[in-house]
């Protein structure tokens, strides 16, 4: 059996090559609806440097056909999968979802159910992990980057009576922050002081370092950055640093239907096809495919 990958290496090119077997601790399943946004640009951009050829499509939901070595019960069933676990991080460490057939480890499956949810469902695990860092955020904290997972984060915090404060690192991002009926901050003149937290969610460290030399005792980094520490100088006193991990699949319903609206939805028969979606537009676009 041939397996078609969508694959990065330098440029994001096809690749064709014989089935893997499945090592132990991981499943083997087919994309049904996979999310293509930031983390793919990153890598693309050079953001994210990779060691060898990955597999693009970091985030999604997946038909398990088979698993050997886990709950028997996962076999025919759909999972959820995280871009990120203990192991690593989906299209740059790890193989994401673009491929015919793919090889997930156990660890990046973090819910399943038995009917084929709907395309919005690919953005579930970013949702879950954006509920994550918006719990850990507090009241009202600052949150760097409008990406999609920055945004969910400040739509959260929102839903829970909190006023989270965004800097859109990327002028484009303000028109997608305001459209979910956020208020972007422009200039540091207008931040509130007393922030909760700062919740670090894009690639910004001259907005970080800023915000640390402030009032922050205490900072939220999303795992999807590829960061495992923050370097602090002396002048900046001690700030308590979390990465919070997706564990399950848990999120307010109406903060991923806000950002549904701002993506592209697109159907393809074959994986070949996605190349012409690369790099993805606007925050991003869900692909289903429509022989899984």
């Amino acid at each position: 059996m041939r397996v078609e990958k969508i694959v990065y290496d330098g440029v994001v090119k096809t690749l064709e090559s014989p089935a893997q077997v499945v090592p132990r601790g991981y499943v083997i399943g087919k994309p049904l609806h996979v999310f293509i946004d930031g983390i793919e640009n990153a890598v693309i951009n050079g953001i994210y440097p990779i060691d060898k050829p990955v597999v693009l499509g970091s985030t999604g939901v997946v038909r398990v056909l088979e698993a050997p070595s886990a709950d028997e019960g996962l076999s025919g069933k759909v999972a959820f999968v995280s871009p990120v676990s203990e192991k690593g991080l989906l299209s740059v460490e790890l193989d994401g979802l673009l491929s015919t057939y793919v090889v997930v480890p156990e660890e990046h499956i973090i819910g399943i159910t038995n009917t084929v949810p709907k395309p919005l469902s690919a953005l579930s695990c970013i949702a879950s992990l954006s509920y994550r860092l918006a719990l850990e955020a507090g009241p009202n904290p600052v949150i760097i980057g409008c990406g999609v997972s920055g945004l969910m984060t400040a739509l959260h915090v929102l839903s829970d009576n909190g006023s989270p404060e965004i800097i859109c690192v990327r002028r484009e991002s303000l028109r997608y922050a305001r459209s979910v009926g956020l208020l972007p901050i422009q200039s540091f003149e207008n931040l509130k002081e007393g922030y909760s937290s700062i919740v670090y969610t894009s690639h910004a460290p001259w907005v970080l370092k800023n915000l640390l030399m402030r009032s922050a005792s205490k900072l939220v980094v999303s795992p999807l950055i590829r960061m495992t520490s923050i370097i602090l100088t002396p002048s900046i006193r001690r700030v308590d640093v979390i990465m919070p991990m997706p564990s399950r699949i848990e999120y307010k319903r109406d903060v991923i239907e806000k950002i549904g609206r701002l993506l592209g939805f697109i159907e393809l028969s074959n994986i070949v096809d996605v190349l012409g979606l690369m790099p993805p537009p606007k925050l991003g676009v869900i692909v289903s495919f429509t022989r899984s």
